[in-house]
This record gives C-alpha cells, structure tokens and sequence, in this order.
C-alpha cells in the first residue's frame, strides 16, 4: 500500500500511508483508538476505496474495488467484530458468502475436505459438523 489517503465528511482519516506485507509475513497494527487501523485494511480488503494511493500486488497496481475484488486477488479480511450465523456449520459460516458451486449447487464434499485443512493447519480437531455454541463461543456438535 503505498500513499493512501482516505477522508470522511469531518474527518481525514488515513494521510499518505504506506505499508508493505510479504507472502506468509504476520504483522500487527497497533496504534490508538481513531488512528486509522479499521480504515485501512478496510481499504486493503475492499470496504472502502481509497480517495488518493496505490494497492500494489507483487509489484503490479490493483483496483480493489470491493470485497470480492480483493478475495479474487488472494486478500480476505477477519474483522475483530466477527459474528457467526449459530444455525450454520462451520463449513457453511467458513464459506458463507464464498460457497463452491457446481452447476449451481454448493460442493458440500469440496468445501468440507477445504475445512479439514484449515483445520490441520490452526491445529484444531472440530467437526465441519459442529455449531457454533450460543452461550459460549464454543463449538457444539450436531445431531447426526
């Protein structure tokens, strides 16, 4: 990300900044309150286009123009106000809104060996079965 700048009615929120991540890099955000962090990976994940700036992918300028633009370019956003739908799966709130279809019809199979991999790779031993739990957060696991 290279110069960007994002302004609201009132407010400039994001002033000519830059930031550069690497393949399989982890890197933290930090700063206060209303110092721009949202904002900006709001506009690196497609919530908000940027009012002045650069998005560059292994060196080449990209539009991203929404959330699906930057999932298409590899980029998808966590939020920390992540809510889960209780009567899904976890397969189903994982590929909520990003569901393998064929012919029009969800690839149960596919997205279920997809979770299991996700899964190995966090280091969790859950059911794609399972529920989220409403009262704790936990999971709980569906009638058969």
């Amino acid at each position: 990300m290279r110069r960007i700048n994002k302004s609201f009615p009132g407010v400039h929120a994001l002033e000519n900044v830059s930031m550069k991540l690497r393949r399989g890099e982890v890197l933290g955000l930090v700063g206060e309150n209303g110092a721009g962090k949202s904002t900006l990976i709001k506009v690196l994940g497609g919530a908000h286009l940027p009012d002045f700036g650069k998005i560059l992918i292994e060196g080449q300028p990209i539009d991203i123009l929404s959330p699906t633009t930057a999932q298409q370019v590899g980029i998808s956003i966590i939020y920390q106000e992540f809510n889960l739908i209780p009567d899904l799966t976890v397969r189903e709130n994982i590929f909520l809104g990003r569901e393998k279809t064929r012919m029009g019809f969800v690839g149960a199979t596919q997205e279920q060996r997809a979770t299991l991999e996700l899964f190995e790779k966090i280091g969790i031993n859950n059911s794609f079965r399972c529920l989220p739990g409403r009262q704790t957060g936990s999971l709980r696991k569906e009638a058969l």
